[in-house]
Order: structure tokens, then sequence, then C-alpha cells
């Protein structure tokens, strides 16, 4: 397997695991699907990183309809303006989801720009959708969920198609599937997507975004050569906030001006940024931290802390994973923990030597001072192993 950017084979790897299963694969009882075996691999040659795999899911996504992630929202003027430059009649245009992470920002923009047209469709679904069968001739083409997507916007009455594609980029796990989205792209439709800002993230020296459904880390100079490689006009900005991750949001369109290709540039690369490394160091950081004695109760059972147990814990280390989200009571996580899933709310942390909060920052302000109102004298710690308070 050669790497996505430069097909260069040669890579500095580590294992994340084996037999992990889909950090969202929350079941009731037994595990509903088998687990895979996943490297954290970066190109000896271009620096482009990724997860390697034998899970052959093509677009890992969420496991389950009742997990879901929330999405940045306060950046969504930013790309209406943007569209805005593109000088379409809007009477004559749709829009065209592809995840229900799209819902949101399709709504502004057909508020925004007054589109009746708007097509809120889930064709990404969970991710046993995108698994190759042999059975099915449709995989020959497409896999089925591209397939109705494509015809979504083929059906399209209107003269222009704004197609939403949040977070395919992240997740995607192949680069054919890369390639049929950027064939979309005509002087008729116009692409939005968004991504981590993984530029900004390894400069903010951070491990938390890495977990198994997400398998491509992009540098924003990766993503560019990929557009110019396909003679692409896009213009791409870069937002951030205490409420999610950084991130890196762009619209590709032929009505671009090529002027427009460097917009908003900014120096945050790290060009140091060997995640292997990284990820060996921050493993060290929490062997040295926890001992045979210790308890760790991580607080966050989002994918930052399913990805905490999976691979950055030792296997001796006692923990146990505490989330309130209603949609995970009774819910087995795809974990083994020692200590179990529990809450976090009246839950007694007295005999833990340390907590993890894996949670936005804003939300963690807010559980500490809880925290230490209740008593709890140990160590609070994020993900990368830094005290919080």
């Amino acid at each position: 397997m050669g790497c996505l950017i430069c097909n260069y084979a040669d890579f500095d790897q580590i294992s994340l695991g084996s037999k992990l299963l889909d950090a969202s694969d929350f079941h009731d009882l037994n595990p509903l699907s088998r687990g895979f075996d996943y490297v954290l691999a970066t190109c000896k040659n271009c620096g482009h990183s990724a997860i390697q795999t034998d899970n052959p899911c093509l677009l890992p996504t969420r496991k389950h309809d009742f997990i879901k992630y929330g999405e940045p929202t306060e950046h969504y003027s930013k790309i209406t303006s943007i569209i805005r430059e593109l000088d379409l009649n809007f009477s004559d245009v749709s829009i065209h989801t592809f995840s229900y992470k799209d819902f949101q920002l399709a709504n502004f923009l057909a508020s925004e720009l007054k589109i009746s047209d708007v097509s809120l469709n889930d064709h990404a679904n969970c991710s046993d959708d995108w698994i190759p069968t042999d059975t099915s001739t449709e995989y020959l083409t497409n896999p089925l969920p591209l397939e109705k997507f494509f015809r979504n916007i083929n059906s399209s009455l209107k003269s222009h198609q704004i197609i939403l594609i949040t977070r395919f980029l992240d997740h995607v796990a192949s680069y054919s599937l890369i390639q049929k989205m950027l064939n979309l792209i005509s002087p008729t439709r116009h692409l939005i997507f968004d991504l981590n800002d993984y530029d900004r993230l390894f400069k903010n020296k951070t491990l938390e975004f890495i977990w198994n459904e997400r398998r491509n880390f992009f540098r924003r100079s990766a993503l560019e050569q990929i557009f110019q490689n396909n003679n692409l006009n896009y213009s791409i900005f870069s937002y951030e906030s205490l409420m999610v991750s950084p991130t890196l949001t762009g619209v590709i369109s032929s009505r671009l001006t090529r002027s427009k290709k460097s917009a908003e540039t900014d120096s945050t690369e790290d060009s140091t940024a060997n995640l292997v490394e990284k990820l060996i160091s921050l493993r060290k950081l929490w062997r040295n931290r926890l001992g045979e004695n210790h308890k760790l109760g991580i607080i966050g059972s989002s994918h930052k802390g399913v990805s905490l147990a999976q691979f950055v814990l030792d296997n001796h280390v006692a923990y146990s994973l505490h989330d309130d989200k209603e949609a995970l009571r009774g819910k087995i996580p795809p974990v083994a923990p020692p200590l179990g899933f529990h809450p976090v709310s009246g839950f007694d942390f007295s005999e833990y030597t340390h907590i993890a909060i894996t949670t936005t920052l804003v939300i963690a302000a807010k559980i500490s001072p809880k925290l230490r109102a209740s008593g709890y004298e140990g160590e609070i710690l994020d993900f990368d192993c830094r005290k919080l308070d």
C-alpha cells in the first residue's frame, strides 16, 4: 500500500492496537462487528499521516445511528460569503447533503441565500454500508450510498448544484472515492468541504484527533496538491474556537478565480510533526504517570475517550469510561475497561488517583470545578496527559 499523496511505500509505523472495534461501536450485549488491526503510518517521503488497517471499510463513519457528534457552526457566514461570490441565481440552485453533519449548513445556506430546493439526505449513513461485498455488482462501480448520492444530484432540475461533504476527507479510506467526489465538480456544480485543520492540531501538540474511524490527517499543502492535480479552483480558510477542533473549510468551484487559491494562508504547519514519534512520547507520558496501583477515570466517551483507552494506555492500567449522554445509557463501549462503564453525575471518584477529561475545553472547564467541589484531590488531565487545573 503506497502513500495516498505521493504513492511512496516506506513509512514510519506504530501499532494502534489489534482487534479493535470501531470507536463508535457502543453495543447492547455482544459486539456487532469484528475487530481489526490498526497502524498509524507517516510517509517517509512527503510526511502524510494516515491509519492503515485490514478493515475493508471504504468510508468509516459512526457505527450506529444513536451515536452523533456535533459540528462547528460559527464559520457558516464565511462560507456563505464565498458562495455569494460565485454570482449564482440562487432561485435556480439546489443543495445536496452527503451526511447528517451537513444538515445545519444546508439549512443555513438555504435561509441566507433564499434557496428553496434542499435535499437533506444522510448518504454516508453507518459504516457497514461502505464495506465492499462480492455479492453486490453495484460495488463494482460505486458503493451503493455513493451511487444514491450521485443519483440525487443528477436528478436536480436546477441549473446549479451546491454539494456538501462535511468530514468526508477525514474519513475516506480510498483515493478512488476522493477522485469520484472531485469528478462531480463542473461549471455548474460547486463543492463545500471541511475537515480538521491538522496543521494547527500538529502545532498545538495534541494527538486527541487520532482514532480508528478517521483514516487521513491531511495537511493543507497535501490537500491543495490534490486539488491542483485535478486543475480545480478553490478557496480555503481556517476556523478555530474553544467549542470544536480547528477546522479547515473550503469551496471548490470553477467560478472562483485562481487568485483565491491562497486565501488566508498562514504558516501554522509544523514540519517536524511525525505522528508516530509523538504517539510514542504520549504513551511514555501516560506510562510514567500511571503505576500499578493507580486508577484512571476517563470522562467523555466520544472518540477521544475511547481512543485514549484503545491505543494510548498500557494494558495494565485500571480505568473506566464515564459519560452522561442519554444515547449511551445501557450501552457497552468498544473497549474492555476493567472498571466498567459509568455515568459522570453522582459517581464517586474518591478512589481514583487520576481523571482524564477528554471533552472540549469549554466542557472540561465546567467539570473540573465540580470534581474539586466534590472533594476529589487527584490529578485532572487532558488526553495529552497535561494538567487541566
